[in-house]
């Protein structure tokens, strides 16, 4: 294979590792190669230029790893499932890593090895991707998720030597678009054939998504018996433990982080451990996300958030307030941020007994949310802040504005549930956060029925008036564009209305881009309206 014709992105902190690995991908083949020398400088490529590949190296200085950079640039889809990324070690243990991520890199190599031995490992990586690259082609951002289904299938039908590798890819795609009996049905066709541990993973979350969670749990219970380094294991049976066990789920994943130590099982960790009132491990499992990372990169101003709470809960009350001053330091120019701050620094001020300044701290707060756009987690810090301040029917009503928004999220609604059971309203909250998603499925129920039934002025009047008032809700926002496109294919050409159903469609991106309908409302609309009318960028 020529590689003449590649690009490369070489990222590491060591000059002299740099030249010296520079010079084996030339040597190799692939001239063309870029190189950063840390996190920063690498995100800033990614975000001007796309290439074929990333070489990385696992250490990287400032308490970041080439592992926690690939679950960075693959959660925030900065790199398309086109570009292969190897990652370069000294480690002969990164092995079980490797294997047991889930997000884990093409390939790896340990250190030292030779310009033939990086050459092998390169064609290896891109005669795959050239094999899969018309299932890649309809993913990531811009992607057709239900294009990608059929690509898998056709390169199924040519009996390449990746199958299972198209097998999980289909699953993923299945599983993405809400076909919880065809990835069952799936999943279960590899376990006949052969034992594998993403397979028994994925089985696992559709009878979850089914709702049998318990034979979900069951099955990674057995997954983790037979692969006990495998962290999607661990991950999806917290993930189903949290909603009725929270110190279960906290011994979970406490196990996984034994297995890989990771910025985001730290976070989930500090989480759990907050809501399990277990303080002195949330305050070290958040300091530890807080410290560890000096990039800035990896970490949240909701890690510094839980820090100052774990604080102010063992009555650190100075290092609680010298914490929310530093998340001021850390997240100078994020959108929020004065909220998140008044709305920590108020939980502080009045678990410390300070209630004036920690009055004055909500008020604060509560007027900079005025015309901000917030998300969901700090809108919901404020709420925390108005119950903690004795302002309970502002609480509710911040809540009930982001579960209405939100009422497709099962990790924010379990959020706005913990808000309420740590002040002792957990019976109150179930049965008012049950009441808003029932509410909003009304409505979406009663607009479709109305569009069904011919009343489509009228149905789209009651979209497109929640659509507006709820703009973060995906669900609504496809539902409107869908009404508008529907009038447009049975009553003609309307630019207005095709504008109109635009807007809704990036607005629904904006809100979830990874929503599984995302596909269906833009295929129609390309359907229903001419290609000159439908150019544009969603």
């Amino acid at each position: 294979m020529n590689l003449n014709d590649k690009t490369g992105l070489l990222i590491d902190d060591i000059p002299e590792m740099r030249s010296t690995v520079r010079i084996q991908l030339a040597d190799a083949g692939l001239e063309k190669c870029d190189v950063a020398r840390n996190v920063k400088e690498a995100m800033e490529r990614l975000q001007v230029r796309r290439y074929d590949v990333i070489i990385c190296d696992y250490n990287l200085g400032q308490g970041a790893d080439g592992q926690q950079f690939l679950e960075l640039v693959r959660r925030k889809n900065f790199l398309p499932p086109a570009t292969a990324f190897l990652l370069i070690t000294g480690e002969a243990s990164y092995e079980h890593v490797s294997t047991a991520a889930e997000f884990a890199p093409d390939d790896y190599l340990i250190k030292p090895f030779t310009a033939e031995t990086m050459r092998v490992r390169l064609e290896r990586i891109f005669a795959k991707k050239e094999a899969l690259k018309s299932i890649y082609r309809h993913m990531g951002k811009r992607g057709d998720r239900r294009l990608a289904l059929a690509a898998c299938d056709q390169v199924l039908a040519a009996k390449t030597r990746y199958g299972l590798d198209v097998l999980r890819l289909k699953g993923d795609l299945l599983m993405a678009l809400r076909h919880v009996d065809e990835a069952l049905a799936l999943y279960d066709g590899v376990l006949h054939l052969r034992a594998t541990p993403w397979a028994e993973v994925g089985k696992a979350r559709a009878l979850a998504a089914e709702g049998n969670e318990e034979e979900a749990k069951e099955r990674l219970r057995g997954a983790l018996e037979a692969y006990p380094n495998y962290l999607a294991a661990y991950d999806s049976l917290a993930l189903i433990l949290e909603k009725n066990d929270k110190p279960a789920a906290q011994q979970v994943v406490e196990r996984a982080l034994k297995v890989a130590p990771s910025t985001q099982r730290q976070r989930r960790i500090g989480g759990l451990a907050f809501e399990n009132k277990d303080f002195i491990r949330a305050e070290e499992a958040f300091r530890r996300t807080v410290d560890k990372d000096r990039t800035g990169f990896f970490k949240e101003y909701g890690d510094y958030a839980g820090l100052a709470k774990s604080y102010a809960e063992q009555g650190k009350t100075h290092d609680a307030l010298a914490t929310v001053k530093d998340m001021g330091m850390h997240f100078a120019h994020t959108p929020g941020l004065a909220v998140a701050q008044a709305a920590v620094e108020s939980q502080v001020l009045i678990k410390a007994g300070n209630l004036a300044a920690g009055q004055a701290a909500i008020d604060k707060a509560l007027a900079a949310m005025n015309g901000a756009e917030l998300d969901p987690d700090t809108a919901l810090e404020v709420a925390q802040a108005c119950f903690a301040g004795g302002r309970a029917d502002a609480a509710r009503n911040i809540i009930r504005m982001i579960a209405e928004d939100n009422h497709e999220d099962d990790r924010i609604f379990a959020r706005a549930q913990a808000i309420f059971a740590a002040v002792g309203l957990g019976d109150e909250g179930t049965l008012f956060l049950e009441a808003t998603r029932r509410r909003m499925v009304k409505l979406n129920n009663d607009a479709v029925r109305l569009a069904t039934s011919g009343e489509l002025d009228q149905a789209i009047a009651m979209l497109q008036e929640a659509a507006d008032r709820l703009q973060r809700n995906a669900q609504i926002a496809i539902n409107t564009a869908l009404a508008l496109l529907m009038h447009i294919q049975q009553h003609g050409m309307d630019a207005k209305r095709l504008e109109q159903a635009e807007h809704y469609i990036r607005q629904a991106r904006r809100a979830n881009p990874e929503h599984p309908r995302l596909d269906e409302v833009e295929a129609f609309m390309r359907k229903v309206a001419p290609p000159a009318a439908a150019a544009g960028d969603f």
